[in-house]
């Protein structure tokens, strides 16, 4: 990567930040990452509209309140949350396997482990509570992974968070495009391959019924699994309090026909579906809904659904 003046400073000021974000006590930094999201709230408005109209959608189709007071409190505790993660992904690199292994809640920790151990798995997992400490205990566990992950700009930002996210484990790896071939090799070689199937990020997609409405979302994991048969396994972190994590996990299952292409779209749509219903354990957690979605919620054409503000 080239050196820029402005990447430097960049970069400066990120390793600034990260230090002094080091030193704080975990309920400091808790509290400082809450002010922050509170106050990204109040001064997004564009933001904020975006992520009202797709929570909206979530839990309507959940069949709970769409407006009013209840949509205001999840948006107000989706900016905080989504604050909260990015407080972690800098502070997770300084946990030891113990604090890691503190953290989780796992439903069914032998099973992961031995599903894992068996080799050439596909993780799929959504933009929703924190999934790096999974990443983390995957790794620290001797269970390897490989992740396709979407190229951010500007590059020091995203060198940045590739180092501190679960890539700063031994035994994981985050791979930009183009992946593909890393991927299935992954695959041959008995490692994990995870992908977070919520929204398309890498550009192949396939349309799906999402909360109720047409989406389109990676075909990724499905492609894989119909090439090579290897088991779909849904997993995601729901965060319950700071550093502490409920993790649930969902074999997704399917029988083959052999019309491969009636298989992807199938499966697109049942990892659809069990993805959706983690989501809407929590909608707030879900900081997918901070980027578009469906194609009809464009920033053009989103509903008022906070007229007073949001504040």
């Amino acid at each position: 990567m080239s050196l820029r003046p402005g990447g430097l400073v960049l970069r400066a000021g990120l390793e600034l930040s990260d230090a002094l974000v080091g030193l704080l006590p975990s309920r400091a930094a808790y509290a400082l990452a809450d002010l922050l999201g509170l106050a990204w709230y109040r001064f997004a408005p564009a933001r904020r509209r975006l992520v009202a109209a797709n929570l909206a959608r979530v839990i309507a189709a959940t069949g709970r309140q769409v407006s009013g007071t209840e949509l205001r409190r999840l948006v107000r505790a989706a900016f905080v949350a989504h604050a909260r993660y990015y407080l972690e992904v800098v502070r997770l690199p300084r946990h030891g396997r113990r604090d890691i292994d503190k953290m989780l809640v796992l439903d069914d920790a032998a099973g992961v482990e031995a599903l894992a151990k068996a080799g050439g798995v596909i993780g799929v997992s959504a933009h929703f509570g924190n999934f790096e400490p999974a990443a983390i205990w995957l790794a620290s566990h001797g269970l390897r992974w490989v992740a396709p992950v979407e190229r951010i700009e500007p590059p020091e930002l995203f060198a940045y968070l590739r180092a501190r996210r679960g890539a700063g484990s031994v035994g994981g790896e985050m791979v930009p495009p183009p992946s593909g071939r890393r991927v299935l090799d992954a695959l041959r070689h008995g490692e994990m391959v995870a992908i977070a199937a919520d929204r398309d990020v890498l550009g192949s997609s396939h349309e799906v019924s999402f909360f109720g409405h047409p989406a389109r979302v990676p075909d990724g994991p499905a492609t894989l699994a119909v090439l090579t048969g290897a088991p779909v396994v849904v997993g995601t972190l729901r965060r319950t309090a700071p550093n502490r994590f409920a993790a649930r996990t969902d074999l997704v299952a399917w029988t083959p026909t052999g019309n491969r292409r009636a298989d992807m779209a199938a499966l697109t749509q049942r990892i659809t579906d069990v993805l959706a219903d983690h989501i809407a354990q929590a909608p707030e957690q879900w900081w997918g809904a901070f980027q578009p979605v469906w194609a009809d919620l464009t920033p053009d054409r989103l509903p008022d659904l906070l007229a007073d503000g949001g504040r």
